[in-house]
């Protein structure tokens, strides 16, 4: 299938120097970039055809960008489209994704690093779905071929059957990158997330590792072990809509108004992504990590295996977390399980604490040599390049991008996907050092 050479994408709002700015900011991307004061004048740059984002600012005087989007999805129907706009207007961006088909929104003011990767992503996601579209009807009109041809030669039917199956392992690639986009997206998304609550950094990430772990090891099957991973991602979506002066407190300092605004954000959270079928179950266990297995928890006073398993394992992962990295006075490795352990069968399952320890004394391999005896482990710190890392290696020092962005936390045991977000952002800003992992001696 044929592809342009420069992906076009079109920015739309109503003050000048952010238009700007914008232009700046791609200079560098092989993207071609239009831009538009108006909702007016964006439309009729649309009418030229082929592009793969369209970005529109909430707030326009004449025409709202929920209005543009949904007249923009007539003219350009294939286009990614996203909306900016600021975190009081977080319903209005829900509502352009809703009626506009927007496929994210993005908080101004926005972070350049992560505008470009998610403008990026967002070209790469509409040239995937023309691809798809592309190859599905490609393989819609062989079909048809296959059939008229059947009684022909056999030699042409069976090189006819190659080409099909060769095109439909494309397909297939190409759905499964789709996907890693879309996990990729949950990433980032998370991450923003987190820029609400700032006591506990590469929160979600720590949480969604262990909890993976966790449930990799209880023998959960594929589907079930990618929900785990995704809840715990957005664990803490409901967060978004629970004020400041809260999030800066610990829980024993609310007030019981404080504490009941607070009590809302798991069933909000997963309010949040109800209308995506494919998370659906995923917002189950967002709505019941505050459960406690005595039945004395929150939302809905879910006791023992009432409480989805998921949700079981994923309370175990956020509370290790925060207690290790979110400002507890004696954090080591073993006073954090100690403490953790005085809740077995009130707040935590018994069952599934014993499987944590294991989880996390291997994840955080660099912890104090009173917790854990690095000698015995045979293992040594080393300076890698991300091109050298291979999944189950420990991250022995903080990862750190070259203007001091948090990338990944010690005691972060590598996979495939975290590896790729260290290749691309050492891209794009570059760190001073290498990559500090701690691997086991030959």
């Amino acid at each position: 299938m044929p592809k342009d050479i420069m992906s076009k994408v079109l920015f739309v709002d109503d003050e000048e120097n952010v238009l700007r700015s914008l232009k700046r900011l791609f200079v560098d991307e092989k993207i071609e970039v239009f831009t538009a004061s108006s909702g007016r004048e964006g439309l009729e740059i649309l009418k030229g055809g082929g592009f793969s984002v369209i970005v529109s600012d909430q707030r326009m005087p004449e025409m709202s960008g929920t209005e543009f989007l949904e007249k923009a999805k007539r003219i350009s129907p294939d286009a990614t489209r996203i909306v900016l706009t600021g975190y009081a207007d977080v319903n209005a961006a829900m509502d352009a994704i809703n009626k506009g088909g927007a496929y994210r929104y993005i908080t101004k003011p926005w972070n350049d690093n992560e505008l470009i990767i998610a403008i990026l992503n967002a070209v790469e996601m509409s040239s995937l779905q023309r691809e798809n579209k592309y190859l599905t009807e490609l393989t819609k009109k062989q079909n048809e071929e296959l059939k008229k041809w059947s009684s022909e030669l056999e030699m042409y039917v069976q090189q006819q059957t190659m080409d099909l199956t060769r095109q439909n392992k494309e397909l297939t690639k190409a759905t499964e990158k789709l996907k890693k986009n879309f996990n990729d997206f949950i990433t980032a998304f998370s991450n923003l997330l987190e820029l609400r609550d700032k006591t506990v950094l590469s929160h979600s990430n720590s949480v969604s590792s262990i909890s993976e772990e966790i449930a990799e090891r209880l023998g959960l099957n594929s589907s079930e072990i990618e929900t785990v991973s995704i809840a715990a991602q957005l664990h803490d979506i409901g967060k978004i809509g629970v004020p400041d002066i809260i999030l800066l407190k610990t829980p024993d300092m609310l007030t019981p108004d404080e504490q009941s605004e607070y009590k809302k954000h798991p069933v909000r959270g997963q309010t949040a992504i109800d209308f995506i079928e494919g998370l659906r179950e995923a917002g189950v266990l967002i709505r019941h990590h505050h459960e406690w297995f005595n039945g004395k928890g929150f939302p809905d006073g879910l006791k023992g295996s009432d409480i989805p398993a998921g949700a079981r394992i994923i309370a175990l992962a956020d509370k290790f977390d925060r207690l290790m990295h979110g400002g507890y006075k004696d954090h080591t490795l073993k006073s954090v399980l100690e403490k953790m352990k005085t809740l077995v069968g009130t707040q935590f399952d018994p069952e599934l604490f014993p499987v944590l320890v294991e989880v996390v004394k291997e994840q955080f391999i660099s912890a104090a040599p009173a917790d854990l005896d690095l000698s015995a482990l045979r293992a040594v710190e080393a300076e890698l390049l991300p091109k050298d890392l291979s999944p189950g290696m420990v991250i022995s020092r903080d990862i750190r991008s070259g203007t001091g962005l948090l990338m990944l936390r010690t005691g972060t045991t590598l996979n495939e996907k975290n590896i790729g977000i260290l290749t691309r952002g050492y891209h794009l800003d570059p760190a001073k050092t290498g990559i500090f992992v701690w691997v086991k001696r030959k």
